[in-house]
């Protein structure tokens, strides 16, 4: 206050010295010199008395009072500016932004670094020039936003893993999943419950990289036409590792992760077992498929399966499932009970008709060897109720990884270009069992996978609090964006993103006396409430070996393929009220 007032007394002094300056101005204009009066005190009095006319006779009043205009100008305007850009930068005191990744914190994941890296992960970069590869940045990284107040956009590499938290209604799949998808240069996976990630980037992705889409969509999300493809998921299940594998994902639908369920590891081995006795007839004249597993399901008695395993070999296999199905009746019908419970959705025909070979219609079977090799996209979709085919999803899903891994060994342990896997809703309906320890990997071996989930809790409802927590420290890239509700999350998350100094005034004032101190005390960067309210299109950015940062994100609909996508959405719902007369309802951009 008191400096406000002592600047407003210097104002009259500082218009009558623009005054003074703009009369002799105008003198020396007009041929007469720079003549007129002393600059004092007298000369501000009679100034606003008469004027400045009776200090520059014959020079018109007009004329000196604009010379002082546009002097003043040239001092208010430049002033202004600079003002404007002190005070945009200019944090109050407690502001989280100073105390985040700035600019030359987050140099690693910029674009010139990201652009360097990408050429040294991708052989078929290594001739481009950093003119080329700043002009097509989705050659180098998956976009993530820009730092908060700033414009310096930030990327994941191609050997980074990626975790995200993100609330439903959060601009998860407009903001990350979309980006993610089309700034993919190869092969891509893609999870969805609902048909707007599918209708958002399936046309695009066909334009992009000229080559085909799958959507495996049992449950008819998208109203597809005839179904022209399957997959065979008992293909090279012909060993008990690769059976295990596969029963893993039907019983992550019913195990409790919070403690050893007997009857769930019971029915893990009856499941292994008669995956195991179909998969190795897979190819011969006696081929077995899904069907037959149900119906072993729904039949202990029946000796196939303990058959098949003996014919292959498969020995201690056989008499594992023959001890379990000589048991006690009560203890034998609780985990076949529990086994029928995890595999339900092979009930369901519309399913089957997914992942048996066709009976009637000839169709393509999708074949998962060789995917990561090109630039395909693969859309698997899955209701979340019970009879959902999620198990089937994660199996997929899981099955193309996997063999994306042994390409990826096979071409100098990195594919090239890398392949994206976006797991949306991955604890709903991708429940892959071993997901936590196969992100310790994927990053050397170029496949990103970008795992979204809705909260820390609904992960360690997945894969257990060790195997959450195996998650959240191989993910080398974490975001987390607003709608989070879990106070322990977000309490363990602001002590993570730490403290910093805050300076802080406090004003004494009596009579005649005014004064201030200043002082500094330690707070947290982002408290609890901080982060549980981040609005609509901010994210905290946690990546190795860096500072936290706040990111602002960018959603498809604010990018250049903006018409492009709302086009495709367009036709992509207009094809849905065709085929089903139901329209997928929302707007593209608020999921």
């Amino acid at each position: 206050m008191p400096l406000a007032l002592t600047g407003l007394a210097w104002v009259p002094a500082i218009l009558a010295g623009l005054v003074w300056a703009a009369g002799h101005l105008a003198s020396k204009l007009a041929g007469q010199g720079w003549s007129g009066p002393e600059f004092n005190i007298h000369f501000g009095f009679e100034l606003v008395k008469q004027g400045p006319a009776q200090f520059w006779p014959g020079i018109p009043t007009g004329q000196i009072m604009g010379i002082a205009g546009g002097m003043l100008a040239l001092i208010v305007i430049p002033a202004t500016v600079i003002y404007a850009k002190w005070s945009t930068g200019r944090t109050m005191p407690g502001d989280p932004l100073p105390s985040l990744g700035t600019p030359f914190d987050m140099t690693s994941v910029g674009p010139k670094a990201i652009a360097e890296k990408a050429k040294e992960l991708r052989p078929t970069l290594s001739k481009w020039s950093a003119k080329q590869l700043l002009e097509r940045p989705d050659e180098t990284g998956l976009p993530l936003g820009s730092l908060k107040g700033g414009v310096v956009p930030v990327r994941a590499s191609w050997e980074d893993v990626v975790l995200v938290f993100m609330a439903p209604r959060s601009g998860k799949t407009t903001q990350l999943a979309v980006p993610h998808l089309l700034a993919a240069p190869g092969a891509v996976v893609a999870t969805s419950n609902k048909p707007d990630l599918w209708a958002l980037t399936a046309e695009p992705r066909r334009r992009q990289t000229n080559e085909h889409v799958w959507v495996f969509d049992p449950h008819g999300i998208t109203y597809p036409e005839e179904q022209s493809w399957w997959w065979n998921p008992l293909r090279g299940v012909d060993k008990v590792e690769h059976a295990r594998r596969l029963a893993g994902h039907f019983i992550a639908q019913i195990k409790d992760q919070g403690k050893t369920d007997f009857w769930s590891q019971a029915a893990h081995d009856v499941l292994s077992s008669l995956f195991l006795a179909a998969g190795t007839t897979v190819d011969t004249d006696d081929e077995r498929t899904l069907d037959d597993v149900y119906d072993w399901l729904n039949d202990p008695d029946n000796p196939v399966p303990i058959n098949l395993l003996h014919a292959q070999g498969h020995t201690k296999a056989a008499r594992a499932l023959a001890g379990r199905n000589n048991g006690a009746p009560e203890t034998r019908d609780g985990i076949y009970e529990t086994a029928r419970t995890a595999a339900s959705c092979l009930g369901d025909p519309e399913i089957m008709s997914w992942v048996t070979p066709p009976k009637i219609f000839p169709r393509i079977e999708f074949e998962t060897a060789e995917f990561a090799r090109t630039r395909q996209t693969l859309y698997l979709l899955s209701k979340e109720d019970e009879g959902g085919a999620a198990p089937l999803v994660a199996a997929f899903a899981d099955k193309v990884m996997l063999h994306a891994t042994k390409i990826a060994e096979r071409m100098g342990d990195r594919l090239d270009p890398p392949m994206v896997v976006v797991l949306d809703e991955a604890a709903n309906i991708c429940r892959i069992e071993n997901l936590p320890k196969l992100y310790s990997h994927f990053g050397s071996r170029g496949i990103i996978p970008v795992t979204i989930l809705q909260s820390y809790p609904q992960g360690v409802g997945v894969w257990g609090q060790t195997g959450m927590e195996t998650l959240w420290s191989a993910s080398t890239v974490k975001i987390i964006g607003p709608g989070m509700d879990d106070d322990r999350f977000l309490e363990s998350l602001s002590t993570l993103i730490g403290e910093h100094d805050v300076t802080t005034r406090s004003v004494s004032q009596g009579k005649g006396s005014y004064g201030e101190n200043l002082s500094l005390r330690r707070q947290r960067i982002l408290s609890v409430s901080d982060l549980r309210g981040l609005p609509k299109g901010t994210t905290i950015l946690l990546a190795s070996g860096l500072k936290p940062a706040m990111l602002s994100m960018h959603p498809w609909y604010e990018g250049p393929r903006k018409k492009e996508i709302a086009t495709a959405f367009a036709q992509a719902r207009a094809d849905i009220r065709v085929r089903s007369g139901v329209d997928i309802g929302g707007e593209a951009g608020v999921a």
